[in-house]
């Protein structure tokens, strides 16, 4: 069973950017509940200038004049499509599919993420890398690294994506340990930034051994013999 963000689009009589009557948005209210009711949704009323919502099992819609949107399981979209067809105060004159959500446990997520390690590891080195020691990156690494990874669940809608934070955050710990990342005080809080290769050693690929990332030691490169300067030219 697969899940998709889906957006209905909506044409309503009476709603452009705002209500025309108090007539028209009523009637829209009582024929939107009315219909999602039954078709054995829950309603739940909208206040303080929020809309109504409905859910049915792990699916939700929001309902606005201007689009019904939320989580559909993808072979009821068609089917609820139709029956939004028949309204006579809105039309659906067009349905958005965008990103899947998976039905998918902490746990899982976790374990898909460790499954990527070495990736992920690779991503952040990459992004933290700066052309010069003295600059460092002050932005949000973590933050960015797990929405790049991140798997949009179904118990996690709202997308805070707290296992991609924690995992990225404790992988970023890791690194900055074993002297893969650099941090340091800047004029704009603290920042981080790939450690050089001579501050390191030359960077040997990533291995992953229970669960861990460790270094497979290699010697560095022989050093290069200094050059020879040129004889001064004869005096005339």
């Amino acid at each position: 069973m697969a899940y998709r963000k889906v957006y209905f689009r909506i044409h309503t009589e009476g709603y452009v950017s705002g209500w025309s009557s108090d007539s028209d948005k009523a009637a829209f209210k009582e024929e939107s509940r009315r219909l999602f009711k039954s078709l054995g949704w829950t309603l739940t009323l909208g206040h303080n200038g929020c809309c109504d919502t409905v859910t049915k099992g792990q699916q939700d819609l929001y309902l606005h004049p201007s689009s019904f949107s939320g989580v559909l399981d993808e072979d009821n979209i068609q089917s609820l499509q139709e029956q939004l067809s028949k309204a006579q105060t809105f039309r659906c004159y067009h349905t958005d599919r965008y990103e899947e959500y998976r039905d998918l446990s902490d746990e899982g997520y976790r374990a898909e993420l460790e499954a990527k390690r070495d990736e992920i590891t690779e991503y952040i080195l990459k992004k933290c890398r700066t052309t010069r020691r003295n600059l460092y990156i002050v932005a949000p690494v973590a933050v960015h690294v797990a929405e790049h990874f991140e798997i949009r669940r179904l118990c996690d809608k709202d997308r805070c994506n707290k296992i991609g934070n924690q995992f990225v955050a404790e992988l970023m710990d890791g690194l900055l340990q074993k002297g893969w990342l650099v941090s340091a005080e800047t004029s704009q809080g603290e920042g981080i930034r790939t450690a050089a290769d001579k501050e390191h050693g030359d960077r040997q690929a990533v291995t992953q051994v229970d669960g861990q990332i460790t270094m497979e030691g290699q010697p560095s490169p022989p050093e290069k013999a200094p050059k020879r300067k040129k004889p001064p030219a004869p005096s005339l």
